[in-house]
């Protein structure tokens, strides 16, 4: 798909309740739009690049899950025989 974006080291982004919120908020619409059967009227894309660029989101948020997760991480004591 390509759709990753990289930002430069320069730019700095602060991620807040506020910017989640508006993520979210984003999905949302999307959800209902498609679930209204108004996707047409919601995006220009066509329904193949949205359903690609939600793969790409749905792929990242799950790795940075798995990223903070082990970043929080406890080790594990096994006793062995």
């Amino acid at each position: 798909m390509g759709h990753i974006i990289h930002q430069s080291s320069n730019l700095q982004v602060l991620y807040n309740d506020a910017r989640l919120m508006a993520l979210f908020q984003a999905l949302d619409e999307l959800h209902s739009a498609a679930s209204d059967g108004e996707l047409v009227a919601f995006s220009p894309l066509p329904e193949t690049e949205i359903v690609g660029w939600l793969h790409d989101l749905v792929f990242t948020a799950q790795e940075t899950i798995a990223e903070i997760e082990k970043a929080h991480k406890q080790p594990t004591l096994r006793l062995v025989k």
